[in-house]
């Protein structure tokens, strides 16, 4: 399980949340620090005891929209994938599992019960956010490494159809050699070991955030992304929006693909270089080309 969690100004910096007494916002951040990688937290009034606070503070955070409490006694931060989000090969599955097919993610990414997400999708005619895959919509991916652009492809098991078929909604899974994975990623039981292993990083992240766009017509366009840039690239694209967007949205990422194709980085090495040369790892040298051996007669 990871080590670090953060919290969001969005939440921790509003007059609402600043509006509740200290023990309650004390509860908040240790309940925070104690909660597992889907944000649940099994011991929420031991932490409240171990902390001094109140069951008032645990109710007030309840009361103000910042906990789920479920039949069990255990509690989910709402806030969790606002604040936070855990690299795949870090990632732990909760163990509640129970409690968590009872809730979903709304459009601005808090947990709310599912039966309210299907009351709002009716009212208002939108999509709910998809059940997480990590168990999120969205992850933040592995760096990657190495790798070329001609990696098992995403499409192996799933070509793309014809001009004039139409695109096809099957859901497609990398793996590292290119056949199916399970149907559910198994990041649990089959945690990622720390190596640099780009085939098995590049396929998990582009599962992970396939599954987590939040509707078909993402899916499909993100399918054609892949196919025209390459699994490894695309896979970069997305861990270098989540370390560098306030919002990584799949808009943001159309950029940076873009942003690619303007520029010709069509492989890995080239958007890796781009990268380094960003946050200053890297240097161009203008003008520079490349040293090529003169070979005279005789030699």
């Amino acid at each position: 399980m990871a080590q670090r969690r953060m919290f969001s100004q969005k939440v921790t910096e509003t007059d609402k949340f600043l509006d509740m007494g200290m023990t309650a916002q004390s509860l908040y951040f240790h309940l925070g620090m104690n909660a597992d990688d889907d944000g649940f937290v099994g011991n929420p009034k031991s932490i409240k005891r171990m902390i001094g606070a109140s069951e008032d503070d645990l109710k007030a955070l309840v009361e103000k929209d910042y906990l789920i409490v479920f039949d069990d006694g255990v509690v989910v931060i709402k806030d969790w994938r606002v604040s936070n989000y855990v690299k795949p090969d870090r990632y732990t599955p909760t163990i509640y599992t129970d409690d968590r097919k009872l809730i979903g993610l709304d459009k601005n990414k808090r947990y709310q019960f599912v039966s309210d997400l299907e009351t709002d999708r009716n009212q208002v005619g939108t999509e709910m956010e998809p059940k997480r895959i990590q168990s999120g919509d969205k992850m933040e991916p592995e760096c990657i490494q190495n790798g070329s652009k001609n990696n098992s492809n995403f499409f192996e098991e799933n070509p793309q159809p014809q001009r004039g078929q139409g695109i096809s909604t099957m859901e497609p899974n990398w793996n590292q050699n290119g056949t199916e994975m399970d149907p559910q990623v198994r990041l649990g039981k089959d945690r990622l070991s720390k190596s640099k292993d780009s085939l098995n990083t590049t396929s998990t992240t582009l599962n992970l955030y396939y599954k987590g766009l939040e509707n078909q017509k993402f899916k499909d366009e993100f399918k054609q992304l892949v196919s025209e840039y390459g699994n490894d690239v695309v896979a970069f694209a997305i861990n270098s929006m989540y370390e560098e967007a306030d919002r990584p949205t799949f808009a943001y990422l159309r950029k940076i693909l873009n942003r690619y194709k303007e520029q010709g980085l069509d492989s890995l090495s080239a958007v890796q270089h781009d990268d380094d040369v960003y946050h200053g790892k890297s240097v161009i040298v203008n003008g520079a080309k490349p040293k090529i051996p003169v070979y005279h007669l005789g030699e």
